[in-house]
């Protein structure tokens, strides 16, 4: 589910902050009146006052939401609608260079969305981390896995359906490489997509596209139904792996078969054997080679 939501009130335009409750349902924590809506602010660091930009930010880097609304304000929110922190960022640039504020605030306001982007993509790409193959048992994603509420790496490897295959040497398992290719794998690999399943993906998509807010690991095992997904950052940390579980012939042989989804290079050439098409099946061996060529021995 979302870390957050923000809704704005008729006829004044204060800004309603939702978190997750205990229930997990979604609550009031705050509501932003318009002096609380510009871009940044120098007095928030003095001062700890707040600013919707900067308390969603504290929200994505995994902070605690501000709680302090009253019921007068979650009374005022029942008939708030929804509007996403991309269409503030937009509206606050606009305000900031109008003429009425001063230049501080014009600075803040140039760019802000890139920049509240950049910093929540910052936040959970991690190209250089191990990967993550502590997924069975007790610390699968239902359960204990300790990253199971961080936010995906949008570019990693969402390796699925390894350990639950009736014919491990035979039957194919599933690699995504990056979140949109889980999206697309989902909603156009099959013949006819569960309906649930589509909803969850367009919930991600908004949630991210328009609020940064990137969906948890533990929601991606359960969108693609395996409490056992594994997890790479890179192409090289992946190959190895798929490498020393060929060799150890206990899952898989060098030949069990990989269904893969990748977005291709714009600029590389359909002719490179180190090319990957959109959608395609290959041995485990031969995608191992693919994404990290074997180094040629010295003589």
């Amino acid at each position: 589910m979302s870390r957050f939501e923000l809704k704005m009130i008729p006829n004044g335009g204060d800004i309603v902050l939702l978190t997750p409750g205990e229930d997990a349902e979604p609550r009031v924590s705050h509501v932003y009146p318009p002096l609380e809506q510009y871009p940044l602010g120098s007095d928030r660091y003095i001062n700890d006052r707040p600013n919707v930009f900067l308390d969603v930010v504290d929200i994505l880097d995994g902070n605690e939401p501000r709680d302090d609304a009253s019921d007068e304000d979650a009374a005022r929110a029942a008939d708030a609608n929804s509007v996403s922190l991309r269409s503030l960022a937009q509206r606050a640039q606009r305000a900031s260079a109008d003429g009425s504020g001063n230049a501080r605030r014009f600075k803040d306001g140039r760019d802000l969305w890139s920049k509240i982007t950049a910093h929540a993509y910052a936040g959970v790409h991690e190209p250089d981390a191990e990967p993550i193959l502590d997924v069975r048992r007790t610390h699968n994603w239902k359960k204990n896995q300790p990253l199971r509420n961080h936010g995906v790496d949008p570019e990693a490897w969402f390796v699925s359906r390894f350990y639950s295959r009736s014919n491990a040497r035979k039957d194919a398992f599933y690699a995504r490489r990056g979140l949109d290719q889980v999206f697309s794998a989902l909603s156009e690999g099959t013949q006819q997509p569960d309906a649930a399943v589509l909803e969850s993906i367009e919930r991600m998509r908004i949630a991210r596209d328009g609020n940064a807010d990137y969906p948890t690991y533990a929601e991606i095992a359960a969108l693609v139904d395996d409490s056992n997904m594994l997890v790479f950052h890179n192409d090289a940390s992946f190959a190895d792996w798929l490498r020393e579980q060929a060799k150890a012939q206990d899952v898989i042989s060098a030949d069990t078969p990989v269904d893969v989804w990748v977005s291709p290079d714009p600029l590389s050439d359909p002719d490179d054997p180190r090319y990957l098409a959109p959608h395609s099946q290959m041995p485990a061996a031969h995608l191992a080679n693919v994404l990290a060529p074997r180094k040629p021995q010295e003589s």
